[in-house]
C-alpha cells in the first residue's frame, strides 16, 4: 500500500525490551543485564565496560521519532595498547528465515549515535557477517557528542555461504568499538575472513571518560533510509517473546495451578506453558528456589529445589522439592506453584 512503512529487519531497534534489567553492568560477553533484549555485547580487552539503559535519546525535531531509550555503553577500565587478537562490540543477529528476504539486496542500514565530549569525533566501525564468519563488510563512520544520524547502503555479499533457516543466523551485524589488527578488514567490500573493524577504527578502551549512546537502529531494503518508526508495543513484545521470554512476579502469587500434581511427601510436579512458542528450544533459568513455594491443597512450603527441565518450544517440566514432609504422597493431587515474594523470576531464552 502507498505510505506502509518498509520492513525494519532489526527487531525492537528501539530499545523498548530489557528483560533482563536496566542497570549499569560489567561486559560479560552475550546477554544480559544492561543491554536491550535482542543485542549482545562483546568484550575481549584488557580493560572494562558497561552497559546500560538511557534516556538520553534524539529529540523528535532531529529524528523524526520520540524513542524513550538507547543503550550507554562507557568505558570502566582502560586498554590503552590493544592486542591484536581482542575486540569489544556490541551486536545483533538476523535470523535466516527473515534473511531471505534480504540476500543479495540493496539495503540500507540506519542509526543514531553519540559520544561524551571526551571521544567525540574519533571512528568506529559496523560489520556484517555470515554465521560462518568467513564473510565480512566493514564501514567506518565518526559520531561526535551530538546525536547523529548514520547511513550506510550496501549490496549484500554474492559469493559466500549465508543461511536461511529459523535455527541459523542469517546475517550479524556488529557495532565495534574496539578491536586489535587481526580483525581489521577493508572498508566497503565484502572480504573473505572474520572482520569487525577498519585499520581507522579509534580504540574506545582508552579513556574511562569515553561513553558511547546508541539507538533507532533499521535495516530495510532499498537505497535510502526512511524515518525510523516502530511497531505497536504489544507487536513488538510479541516479537520478543519469540527469542526470549522472562516471566517477573513482583508479589506473592500462583503461577501454575490445575496442572500441578504431586509426587511424594517433599516433592512435585507441574508443566509450565510459555504465552508465545519460542523460535527454538530454551535455555532455562530461574531465581533462587526459596523465591518460590508449593502448596499442595494441604500445605504450604517454601522450596529448597527447583529445576526447569525438559524444555521445548511450548513450556517446560517443573521439579520442585521442600525440606519437609507436609505434602501428600497421593499422585495426581492438584497443586500450585506460588512465587513468595518480588524477586521470583523463570526465563526461557532462544536467542542465537
Amino acid at each position: 500500500l502507498s505510505g506502509t512503512p518498509r520492513r525494519n529487519f532489526i527487531i525492537d531497534g528501539d530499545f523498548t525490551q530489557w528483560p533482563e534489567g536496566t542497570a549499569a553492568t560489567t561486559f560479560t560477553n552475550g546477554y544480559g543485564t544492561g543491554t536491550p533484549a535482542l543485542f549482545r555485547v562483546r568484550e575481549a580487552t584488557d580493560g572494562t565496560a558497561t552497559t546500560e539503559q538511557s534516556t538520553d535519546v534524539p529529540t523528535v525535531a532531529e529524528s523524526g521519532h520520540q524513542s524513550r531509550y538507547s543503550t550507554l555503553i562507557k568505558c570502566t577500565g582502560i586498554d590503552a595498547a590493544l592486542a591484536v587478537s581482542v575486540d569489544m562490540n556490541l551486536g545483533i543477529r538476523v535470523t535466516g528465515s527473515d534473511f531471505t528476504e534480504l540476500h543479495q539486496q540493496e539495503v540500507t542500514f540506519s542509526f543514531w549515535a553519540k559520544t561524551a565530549a571526551n571521544n567525540s569525533g574519533h571512528t568506529y566501525s559496523v560489520s556484517f557477517r555470515n554465521s560462518a564468519v568467513n564473510r565480512s563488510y566493514v564501514t567506518e563512520y565518526t559520531p561526535t557528542s551530538s546525536w547523529t544520524k548514520f547511513t550506510k547502503t550496501l549490496t549484500l555479499d554474492t559469493v559466500g555461504t549465508f543461511l536461511f533457516t529459523e535455527a541459523d543466523i542469517g546475517l550479524a551485524i556488529d557495532f565495534d568499538l574496539a578491536s586489535g589488527s587481526n580483525y581489521n578488514g577493508t572498508v566497503d567490500t565484502w572480504s573473505a575472513g572474520n572482520f569487525f573493524s577498519s585499520a581507522g577504527n579509534s580504540n574506545f578502551m582508552d579513556s574511562t571518560s569515553n561513553e558511547f549512546y546508541i539507538t533507532q537502529v533499521q535495516l530495510v531494503l532499498g537505497s535510502t533510509a526512511p524515518t525510523f518508526t516502530s511497531e505497536a508495543i504489544a507487536t513488538v513484545k510479541d516479537q520478543v517473546d519469540y527469542y526470549v521470554q522472562r516471566y517477573e512476579y513482583d508479589t506473592s502469587q500462583e503461577i501454575v495451578g490445575a496442572s500441578a500434581f504431586t509426587e511424594s511427601t517433599s516433592g512435585m510436579s507441574c508443566n509450565f506453558q510459555f504465552r508465545k512458542t519460542t523460535r527454538t528450544v530454551p535455555v532455562m533459568t530461574n531465581s533462587a528456589a526459596s523465591t518460590f513455594s508449593g502448596y499442595d491443597g494441604q500445605a504450604i512450603a517454601t522450596l529448597n529445589s527447583f529445576s526447569p527441565t525438559s524444555p521445548g518450544t511450548n513450556g517446560f517440566h517443573a521439579v520442585v522439592g521442600q525440606a519437609g514432609t507436609n505434602w501428600s504422597a497421593t499422585g495426581g493431587t492438584g497443586g500450585r506453584l506460588r512465587s513468595v515474594s518480588g524477586t521470583a523470576w523463570i526465563m526461557a531464552d532462544a536467542r542465537h
